[in-house]
């Protein structure tokens, strides 16, 4: 989750902000969904695969390797074409001067000038060509690396709390699930060209040791599909893992396997060309056949770094009766919403007709 400019703008210590709130800042506005994180009406999807791990305890929410396998084939697809260029389609094009060649020059002639093309390409070319090699690996290895300095965030329903990681530490922030702060933003900017909206899930946990706020942000496609994540998170929490959608698929080889399969299922159904089936080879023998997979797995099992032996015993189930409860307050409160939303009100509508019953009194 990316950290955004809009953060700085949130005074969430002084102004402590609950659900149904809009608050404006410098670059655009921002719903929010919780502290007393209500229904927000909208189905739970878990849009992007960021559901590592579900079940009956505990939800975990970060980064999957979900397209790894595909960076890693663009990055073989760019040097690739490089190394086409330099060592196929040249020496072709030097061959093809043999096909009407008014000097008559012997073919051998034109093959000697293939051959010291290719030297020079292999020597006065090769460390560009190893450059451009090592510009399509760095983002490959430094993404993994990235992802390997963060932990995913822990969702405890039967304890009701919330555990996250700072960036790059060992030293784990817990925190109530009714006091989570969670909002959904639209900030708008202009790039030159025109003017840009991006849309963000955002969620705050205090860390009471350093009197620090954190902030994580995850980027959606719109804020319907920022509700719908955070709906998902909090059905999980309220009502179970059977409410909520499941564990998100890694990629791996075996992803390899089941994307042929599917290629050759298409085919015998006739959803598929025999060109099409042919560009399917013909693309992953030029992207290395199983490797970008070999990677993604690579990718999955680097970047999953374990739990503190703490957190592993926090994580543990309870016996039902020690499971905490609900507040009162929430319970009310979700009740009402629940009986507006069947009387065909959205989450902003309920809000607002409250808002509008509280200023007629």
């Amino acid at each position: 989750m990316a950290k955004k400019t809009e953060d700085a703008d949130f005074d969430l210590k002084t102004q402590r902000p609950s659900a149904g709130e809009m608050r404006s800042f410098a670059t655009g506005q921002a719903l929010f969904l919780a502290p007393l994180p209500l229904p927000t009406g909208h189905a739970p999807m878990d849009l992007g695969g960021s559901f590592l791990e579900v079940n009956d305890t505990y939800l975990d929410v970060g980064q999957s390797n979900f397209n790894k396998a595909f960076q890693v084939q663009l990055m073989i697809w760019g040097l690739m074409s490089v190394l086409i260029v330099c060592f196929l389609v040249f020496p072709l094009i030097v061959l093809s001067g043999a096909i009407g060649d008014p000097h008559e020059r012997p073919f051998m002639t034109h093959v000697m000038y293939a051959v010291e093309g290719l030297e020079f390409i292999a020597t006065e070319l090769g460390l560009t060509i190893l450059f451009i090699g090592v510009l399509c690996v760095l983002p490959v290895i430094r993404t993994t690396l990235q992802k390997a300095r963060t932990r995913p965030m822990r969702f405890n329903r039967q304890r009701r709390e919330v555990c996250y990681f700072p960036s790059g530490s060992d030293e784990p922030i817990i925190q109530p699930w009714e006091e989570l702060v969670a909002w959904v933003s639209v900030s708008t900017g202009t790039t030159g060209e025109g003017i840009m909206s991006t849309y963000t899930l955002g969620m705050a946990l205090d860390n009471p040791k350093t009197d620090k706020t954190h902030f994580l942000n995850q980027g959606v496609l719109t804020p319907a599909h920022g509700l719908s994540k955070w709906e998902a998170i909090r059905v999980y929490m309220e009502k179970g893992p059977a409410f909520c959608p499941g564990k998100a698929p890694y990629e791996g080889r075996h992803t390899f396997d089941e994307e042929r399969e599917s290629m050759r299922e298409a085919y015998r159904c006739g959803y598929c060309s025999a060109f099409g089936v042919a560009f399917w080879y013909v693309r992953n023998v030029v992207t290395w056949w199983r490797f970008p997979y070999w990677v993604a797995e690579w990718d999955h099992s680097y970047s999953m770094k374990p739990m503190p032996a703490s957190i592993e015993q926090w994580s543990q189930p309870l016996p039902p009766e020690q499971w905490a409860k609900p507040s009162s307050a929430l319970l009310a409160q979700t009740a009402e919403i629940e009986k507006a939303f069947a009387k065909g009100l959205s989450f902003m509508g309920y809000f607002n007709s409250t808002l509008g019953e509280t200023e007629s009194i």
